[in-house]
């Protein structure tokens, strides 16, 4: 019977002994996991962020500088230039003027090109490698602009060996004809080294999956996917990248995982990866953050989770077996026992505080992401304008860089703004000519300007008539030409002592005429002619380079409109933008109405 009990007794503890394992072991897991699930959390967390930033400066580099070409592709004196027989006096004063275009703009390169290719006029006609005289009617983006788009592409330059990316522009003449092509080449280069200093690793490939931006310079000119023997081929064909051989990145491959985020390993490490694709210049955007940045914090857990289970095994084992022998100290025992486990309460609930605390401080790093996210833009324009003005600097034109620096004053003081107005004042548009709400465009616009204009003493009559209420135009272009009208008409009567600024509207025959009327000093007459030439200015030097009515006059012609400028009589300018009226009924502007609400 004895023996009975015994081996009864010795079971319970087993039992007892085995529970202890399991509920160790699963507690140690559910903490290794719940450790390493917020790791990966807070890390993918990171990698949007970084990468939001990345493609931000990416597209901010590429976008301000889309438009020139097209822009000089208008200039009568190059398409003069291109119609005539020049003599070599006319092809100096071509030259000059694509480089001091190429200073003010801050790009590597602009070139002029005949219809079959050949470079006559280029912005480093000085330099020893310059492109005159050279061929480049194998590239794609001389291929699309003699088609007729806006030719866009990444390569190395075969000339100057630097990498670019390249927009080109058809120069046609009156009746349509082609007479060259204009080329403007933007370095992207300056990115890779602002980002070579933020703790991660990224790459950046063209649809082909090569490597031409990259934080690690072994990287460059490598494939991500692999490359036929014929794609191989073509690309040497238009010398994308020059003789580079191509050549598979070493040890990369991607690990299961769902997207956006993947787990890849490169050259024997492990990273977080996460991809963005800039669809409109065709290019895939990765950004690699550290693995052991889940797997480290993990481990750490697991390993102090063991010891507290050993040392909570251990202290359980010696109480067990001091009750054991010395039951006459039983009393004694279980006070030292309630001492202990008051002390380890104690530290768990300090333990539990720094917990919380640490919770605490994740979520205020998640929101700090977010606003991150949300101020990237004029973040992103910051930085740009910063660049520009190191770069303007070195090279000795510390007018045009205090006009970048003044961008930056002008841009943190608008910050306060972005969140509420700017965000739908700066969407991009395809030019979506559709029919359009007059009454949101003109009230957007006079919500922009407002800031400025409660920094003078500039009063804005407001003089709409009734029932114009829809015109034929892209929404985002209306609101960007009536900001410009505005801000300029704002600047204009500043100048005077009552200065004052009117916006009305009227019908005229089967037009809506939007006018804004100043009481500045006016046009001078030697200025009317060139008024919406690009690059052409009556501000001071540093106040801006002359593009916004070059700009809005394009625009309005895009939306068949018409874009006119006349002094008033009574004094002051009067601009006027002319747009086709839209006469929509009662239930068709409720309908537009609720499905653009």
């Amino acid at each position: 019977m004895f023996r009975f009990f015994t081996k009864q007794r010795q079971l319970s503890k087993q039992a007892i002994l085995g529970l202890f394992i399991l509920s160790a072991v699963l507690v140690i897991a559910s903490v290794y996991y719940s450790v390493s699930f917020s790791a990966q959390a807070r890390l993918q967390e990171s990698s949007k962020n970084y990468l939001t930033r990345l493609t931000g400066s990416l597209e901010s580099a590429l976008s301000r500088h889309s438009y020139l070409a097209v822009l000089l592709a208008q200039e009568p004196f190059i398409q003069n230039y291109l119609q005539n027989q020049a003599n070599p006096a006319e092809t100096v004063k071509i030259n000059q003027y694509l480089e001091r275009i190429n200073e003010i703009a801050g790009t590597l390169d602009i070139y002029l090109m005949r219809p079959n290719g050949d470079t006559i006029a280029a912005s480093n006609w000085r330099k020893e490698q310059s492109f005159i005289g050279k061929n480049f009617a194998f590239r794609p983006y001389f291929q699309q602009a003699v088609q007729g788009s806006l030719g866009r592409y990444y390569a190395v330059g075969t000339t100057s060996n630097e990498r670019g990316y390249y927009f080109a522009f058809l120069v046609n003449d009156v009746r349509g004809q082609p007479l060259g092509v204009v080329t403007v080449k933007v370095n992207v280069a300056d990115i890779e080294s602002f980002w070579k200093g933020e703790p991660i690793n990224f790459l950046v490939t063209d649809s082909e999956g090569i490597i031409f931006l990259a934080s690690q310079q072994q990287w460059l000119f490598q494939t991500i996917k692999p490359l036929t023997e014929l794609r191989r081929q073509a690309i040497r064909d238009v010398k994308r990248y020059l003789a580079e051989p191509l050549k598979p990145l070493d040890d990369f491959r991607l690990l299961p995982q769902t997207k956006p985020y993947q787990r890849a390993r490169l050259q024997g490490k492990d990273y977080l990866l996460a991809e963005r694709t800039m669809k409109e210049a065709g290019w895939e955007v990765y950004v690699l953050l550290d693995w052991q940045e889940v797997t480290r914090p993990a481990a750490m857990a697991l390993t102090l989770a063991s010891i507290l289970w050993l040392l909570t095994s251990l202290l359980v084992y010696l109480l067990w077996k001091n009750q054991s022998q010395r039951q006459r100290y039983k009393q004694a025992a279980l006070a030292a026992l309630e001492s202990k486990v008051d002390e380890r309460t104690r530290e768990l609930r300090l333990a539990q505080e720094s917990l919380v605390q640490a919770t605490k401080m994740a979520a205020l790093g998640q929101l700090s992401a977010a606003i991150n996210h949300e101020l990237n833009n004029p973040l992103g324009a910051i930085r740009a304008y910063a660049d520009n003005a190191s770069q303007f600097l070195e090279r000795g034109h510390p007018e045009i860089a205090k006009t970048n620096l003044q961008e930056i004053s002008a841009l943190t003081e608008r910050m306060a703004t972005i969140t509420r107005q700017l965000k739908i004042f700066s969407r991009k548009s395809s030019g979506n000519i559709s029919d359009c709400p007059l009454q949101l465009a003109l009230d957007s616009a006079s919500l922009i300007v407002r800031p400025k204009l409660a920094q003078t003493s500039v009063i804005l009559h407001d003089q709409r008539a009734e029932g114009l209420d829809w015109v034929k135009a892209d929404l985002v272009w209306l609101e960007q030409i009536l900001v410009n009208l505005l801000s300029n008409a704002i600047d204009a009567a500043t100048e005077q002592a009552n200065g004052q600024v009117w916006l009305s509207t009227q019908r005229v025959a089967d037009r809506v005429s939007i006018q804004v009327r100043d009481n500045g000093a006016g046009i001078q007459e030697q200025d009317k002619p060139h008024l919406f030439e690009p690059f052409f200015t009556t501000k001071a030097l540093g106040k801006g380079l002359g593009l916004g009515l070059s700009i809005s006059y394009r625009l309005a012609k895009d939306m068949q409109g018409e874009l006119l400028a006349e002094n008033a009589p009574e004094g002051g300018a009067i601009f006027s933008l002319l747009l086709p009226c839209v006469e929509t009924s009662l239930e068709t502007k409720d309908d537009q109405t609720t499905a653009g609400g």
